[in-house]
């Protein structure tokens, strides 16, 4: 039996049509962070950065989100794991090449709204710790704002 509508219910269903093209659809901050994230948060914490977590900017009719933004500079920061970036293997994937395709335009992005980004990938953040910790301080301190 095909299911009515009221007038009521129409307009519920126009309005949550007509919103969702102005906000987010929802709070991914609340995901749980994989390791490589968490030690990133553990490095801004460190320095004593605030940061924002899952940055949504809009792209076309949606949104593409980012994995940290800091507070108070205009700075994005992006952490490539190897296996969904393609960094496992001598063979390009076809998830490995979608996550380029992916990874160039939210890098497109992030530069057309004024933001830096930062992309850490897995091996830089697990073989060079510190030198991690640097290059985010010292983009801080050069003016990422």
């Amino acid at each position: 039996m095909p299911r009515r509508y009221n007038k009521k219910a129409v307009e519920r269903l126009r309005r949550k049509l007509r919103d969702k093209d102005t906000r987010p659809p929802m709070n991914r901050a609340k995901k749980e962070m994989s390791n490589l994230e968490r030690m990133v948060a553990d490095i801004l914490e460190e320095l004593k950065i605030d940061y924002e977590r899952e940055k949504p900017l809009k792209y076309l009719k949606g949104y593409r989100y980012y994995d940290f933004s800091l507070v108070g500079h205009k700075v994005l920061i992006e952490v490539d794991g190897a296996y969904w970036h393609g960094d496992v293997g001598n063979k390009p994937t076809y998830a490995g090449m979608m996550a380029k395709k992916n990874d160039m335009t939210k890098n497109w992005l992030a530069k057309k709204e004024g933001f830096t980004i930062l992309r850490i990938k897995e091996k830089d953040l697990v073989d060079n710790y510190n030198q991690v910790k640097e290059n985010i301080s010292s983009l801080i301190k050069e003016g990422g704002k």
